[in-house]
């Protein structure tokens, strides 16, 4: 494992695996079966939502009988898998305030088109679908009906307004346009016209568990508080370090075990300023359950998010959590019932929140249980039967799963 040294730190830094090492499942088989190719600028070793998505869709229909290849870019780091069909070279750029990816290269287009038609695909299911570049070519050279399913919220888009006409024609040749949440319909809604169906992202609920085994940054003799996200500025990891500051001193012991990494890794090290009660661990592909089911409370300050997926991640975990009161957060939870919610960016509500988890076990105990309940309702299974009936009303079959 890779050792990072600062002033005063020696930090663990992980290397990133191909793909989440996960357990075999038992093989089911659906009555009808199709190929499907799922096409996406975001995938491993890029970390994300929507990678995580695509794989965690892409393995329960799998599963269940369906051939199933990913279509995405090549990224440094990147192994060759099988089944992951990659083209051209994965650039990254700023866009919304955040890191996106397009995907650069000579031919895009044409070996698109050589791959869609040599799949021989029932459908191709496209992600983030107005995006540059993979997306938008893929829209334009299937031959089969095509899925789009949507990711992000944002505030404006001066691409979409200045170019509303082209992105509109695009939406229209989707035969389903899915949101992953109410949030996502409202950005969209400022600019195009869709008949949106909301599917939410899912989650392994067999991985996500409160028994995970308890890894060794944690500590025991204090209560400790989760951060885990990409160091990206609207994760507010900023504002959970001030806000973690004032906890102290208000005479609470306490650790902030900080799970991530990202181009602002060494601002929020400075940030940090060697205080020994805070951990930076690296980033974790496959033991994020163990840093969720064995901290005291999930701290999530994000200021712009179309889901909380990680919010979802802590509940399957049963770890009680403290987050932003944004709208991407309120279509997976409810304040005082999994969650304690805050004003965006209040440094003071976020550590008054946090001491009120510190000191009150039942309370946190309540919110914990009541999460794990809750995230059942986003298992895999259930999530991914939904799309594929999605399929199912445009390919006109009918679909019952039948154990093999």
């Amino acid at each position: 494992m890779p050792i990072l040294t600062l002033p005063g730190r020696t930090l663990r830094v992980p290397q990133h695996p191909a793909l989440p090492q996960l357990p075999a499942q038992p093989e089911v088989r659906d009555a009808r079966t199709y190929r499907i190719a799922l096409v996406t600028e975001y995938y491993y070793p890029h970390l994300g939502g929507v990678c995580e998505h695509v794989h965690f869709f892409a393995r329960e229909a799998r599963r269940r009988g369906h051939h199933v290849d990913i279509i995405t870019s090549h990224i440094p780091g990147a192994e060759e898998q099988p089944h992951v069909i990659r083209m051209g070279r994965s650039q990254p750029v700023q866009s919304n305030h955040s890191q996106a990816r397009i995907t650069l290269g000579v031919g895009l287009r044409r070996r698109m088109r050589r791959v869609l038609r040599e799949g021989r695909y029932d459908i191709v299911h496209v992600h983030s679908p107005l995006t540059p570049v993979l997306p938008l070519l893929a829209i334009d050279e299937a031959e089969v009906p095509v899925v789009g399913t949507f990711h992000t919220y944002f505030d404006r888009s001066r691409a979409y307004a200045l170019f509303n006409g082209y992105f509109q024609r695009r939406l229209d040749k989707l035969a389903a346009a899915i949101a992953v949440s109410h949030s996502t319909t409202v950005a969209l809604d400022r600019y195009f016209t869709a008949d949106w169906k909301i599917i939410p992202n899912g989650i392994d609920v067999d991985v996500f568990r409160p028994d995970a085994p308890h890894p060794p940054e944690i500590r025991t003799d204090v209560p400790t508080i989760l951060f885990l996200g990409r160091f990206d500025p609207r994760n507010g990891l900023d504002t959970l370090i001030e806000s973690f500051r004032r906890v102290k001193a208000r005479g609470h012991r306490a650790q902030l075990v900080v799970v991530g990494d990202g181009p602002l890794r060494d601002q929020y090290y400075a940030l940090a300023d060697n205080d020994p009660d805070i951990t930076f661990v690296g980033s974790v592909l496959e033991g994020r359950p163990s840093y969720y089911a064995n901290c005291s409370m999930y701290a999530c300050p994000t200021t712009k998010a179309s889901f909380g997926i990680t919010l979802l991640e802590s509940m399957a975990c049963e770890t009680p959590i403290v987050c932003s009161d944004i709208l991407g957060f309120r279509d997976v939870v409810k304040d005082g019932r999994e969650a304690l919610m805050v004003p965006c960016g209040d440094r003071d509500a976020l550590a008054d929140a946090i001491v009120r988890l510190i000191e009150d076990e039942p309370l946190r105990r309540r919110l914990g249980k009541r999460g794990r309940e809750e995230s059942l309702q986003y298992s895999w299974d259930r999530v991914t039967s939904r799309v594929l009936d999605v399929y199912r009303s445009i390919l006109g079959h009918a679909g019952i799963a039948v154990a093999r």
